[in-house]
């Protein structure tokens, strides 16, 4: 994590501007989960931080069995739900609840009596994008912060009149990454002028010598 920051201050020393990126990715796990992963703070030393763009993704996959306990033939929709609910232990830094809502539908689908039937894998992702204070993130020395992701997950069912059983086996995941935008912190550069006093003082040291 740390060279590729780095890197991206040395290209910053040449054009002025840089841009430096850090992220993790969880893998999905039957919920509910609780996942927490960690990324990088602006180090205040390397320059001025002007903004921050903190990216949330979130990700399901559900497979539905639903079983029609009527007597005739039902057309049912079941959606499976996964609510993503975000927090961090960086002082300042909040999130909305729930900020990531997932939604995995079977469509209409038509049920035989008595008989089950399962749906899937189905699948749903989202991104979000925040653009928080980025005073924030900027510290001497940087450091680092976490960011932990929850769920709540469920089935909805349309039609079937109360007579359809529905079941889920659900996995999600989260992640999240980071864009610092910063002018790098530069070093003066000696004056032509001053350079070339600076090199006939040595010059001149070596002639001394010489002549000892």
């Amino acid at each position: 994590m740390k060279k590729i920051l780095a890197a991206a201050v040395l290209a910053a020393l040449s054009v002025g501007s840089a841009n430096a990126a850090l992220s993790f990715s969880n893998a999905e796990q039957t919920t509910e989960i609780s996942q927490t992963g960690f990324l990088d703070l602006f180090d205040a030393n390397l320059g001025t931080l002007t903004g921050v763009t903190l990216t949330l993704t979130g990700s399901e996959t559900t497979t539905i069995t639903l079983t029609n306990n009527a007597a005739q033939s039902a057309n049912v929709r079941a959606n499976g739900t996964v609510d993503l609910f975000f927090s961090s232990n960086l002082a300042g830094l909040t999130f909305a609840s729930p900020l990531i809502s997932l939604s995995a539908t079977t469509g209409f689908v038509s049920l035989t009596p008595g008989v089950p039937q399962s749906f899937g894998p189905l699948t749903d992702t989202d991104t979000i994008a925040l653009t928080p204070l980025a005073s924030l993130f900027s510290v001497s020395g940087g450091g680092q912060f976490s960011i932990t992701c929850e769920s709540l997950s469920g089935i909805g069912l349309t039609g079937g009149g109360g007579n359809v059983a529905a079941s889920q086996t659900t996995t999600a995941g989260c992640g999240a990454s980071i864009v610092y935008d910063y002018t790098p912190t530069t070093q003066r550069v000696p004056e032509p002028a001053s350079m070339a006093l600076v090199g006939l003082g040595m010059m001149g040291l070596a002639a001394i010598r010489r002549r000892k």
